[in-house]
């Protein structure tokens, strides 16, 4: 006869099975690095049969398919599929964790807005992109999104030479890392943001890092995703205000020379 504690501990392996088979079990060290949370200011795990009334989405194609949100462009828009978390909520420094599945698409990008700011394009502050071999932090603000940069760069008369020199000029608003997925798997991405600095962290382990002025907005509002090509999925998505996290300053140029750069 079968004991109790023996059922019980195949159940127990089944059921851990079946988790690790999903890719959603990450390092239990997957701690922050810049920031610690705090107060939780929204979290969605799509268990529900509506994308509403947690998202509103701009162009795409946006739905809920086995517990997770699913995008994919739709071609047609000629942009991104967008979406953004509602209510809107007001913070400044921030922890984002969500788990994601690159499954076709081209990007995953975290964007961060203040819909009230007109020095940049659509009031753009903060993208953190991730790709199947890289990822890019971006400071928008002052960077792409500048209101006279994007207007000067998207001008049908600018020549590759005048669009050369532009990007020149904000090449330090934004750091890209090489960093190669495994785009069958589930992973967990973790965004910084504190000051003007913020980090991005995959499956426990920091990525990538950039420090800029316009990180550094005090009032952004809106936070959402971006995504390019076809599915990308995502899940267990939570956001905190956030702290600095204690002896960051101490550690910081350990840190940061663990992914090659000097602070």
């Amino acid at each position: 006869m079968i004991s109790f504690v023996n059922i019980a501990a195949r159940l127990i392996l089944v059921c851990f099975a079946a988790a690790f088979a999903s890719g959603k079990i990450f390092a239990a060290d997957n701690q922050p690095v810049l920031a610690v949370p705090g107060k939780l200011l929204m979290e969605d795990d799509f268990a529900r049969a509506e994308v509403k009334p947690k998202w509103k989405p701009g162009l795409g194609f946006w739905s809920i398919k086995d517990g997770a949100l699913a995008v994919e462009e739709n071609p047609a828009d000629h942009h991104g599929a967008y979406a953004y978390a509602v209510p809107g909520f007001g913070y400044k420094d921030i922890v984002a964790d969500f788990s994601f599945k690159l499954d076709g698409s081209k990007s995953c990008d975290l964007k961060m807005e203040d819909s009230n700011y007109k020095g940049s394009h659509a009031g753009h502050i903060i993208r953190a992109s991730i790709t199947p071999s890289q990822v890019v932090l971006g400071d928008s603000k002052y960077g792409s999104m500048e209101i006279g940069f994007y207007a000067k760069y998207n001008d049908p008369k600018a020549t590759p030479e005048e669009k050369k020199a532009l990007a020149a000029g904000i090449k330090d608003k934004s750091a890209t890392f090489k960093n190669v997925l495994d785009v069958t798997q589930w992973h967990q991405a973790r965004v910084e943001v504190l000051g003007d600095e913020v980090t991005l962290s995959i499956d426990g382990r920091l990525i990538g890092y950039l420090k800029s002025a316009g990180v550094d907005h005090p009032t952004k509002n809106l936070i959402g995703f971006t995504i390019l090509g076809k599915t990308t999925l995502i899940d267990n998505v939570k956001v905190w205000d956030a702290s600095p996290a204690p002896g960051w300053a101490a550690k910081r140029a350990e840190i940061l020379g663990s992914i090659g750069l000097k602070p």
